[in-house]
């Protein structure tokens, strides 16, 4: 809103400044009282203020959008924060590269989206993961849709297991 509001007050401004000197033209010297108004001359003036208004709405609307976007992307980022303190608390998943991402549209009313990404050794941890991202998710914020992107990863043998003694 404050960006809003000071290109408000600058485009007021500038109206003020600019009022006296539109009044002022070539055929005004010489003359020592006001002349009369020509018929355009309000219809224009009317128009000018109406397109003034009409672009000082527009720089408002489009301040309050950025505005609400920004606190709806700083709100999905401590979601996603926190669901990933929670995967980094829980003992079942530590050592394992599961990274929850949260996603949110700028409309007011879209629904956050937290993608459950990374790498599991078996399908039982996968689900295990899931539902302690989905639990801690719907715990924090009722409406999250949690998306499973996990990839069942088998752990590679060490390199001491992996030479067979011949025999």
């Amino acid at each position: 809103m404050r960006i809003a509001s000071g290109l408000a007050g600058i485009v007021a401004l500038l109206i003020s400044c600019t009022c006296g000197a539109w009044a002022q033209g070539p055929e005004s010297i010489g003359l020592s009282g006001p002349r009369p108004l020509a018929a355009g001359s309000v219809v224009a003036t009317v128009v000018t203020w109406g397109l003034l208004a009409v672009v000082v709405a527009a720089i408002i609307v489009v301040a309050r959008f950025v505005s609400v976007r920004r606190k709806r992307i700083t709100d999905v980022l401590i979601l996603q924060s926190q669901l990933s303190d929670a995967v980094a608390r829980e003992p079942l998943l530590q050592g394992l590269r599961i990274n929850p991402r949260a996603h949110v549209s700028g409309w007011r009313k879209s629904q956050v989206t937290v993608e459950v990404a990374g790498e599991v050794p078996t399908s039982e941890l996968r689900e295990q993961a899931m539902k302690i991202v989905g639990a801690e998710a719907w715990r924090l914020r009722p409406d999250v849709n949690t998306v499973d992107h996990l990839l069942i990863v088998p752990p590679k043998p060490r390199a001491s297991e992996a030479v067979a003694p011949r025999g």
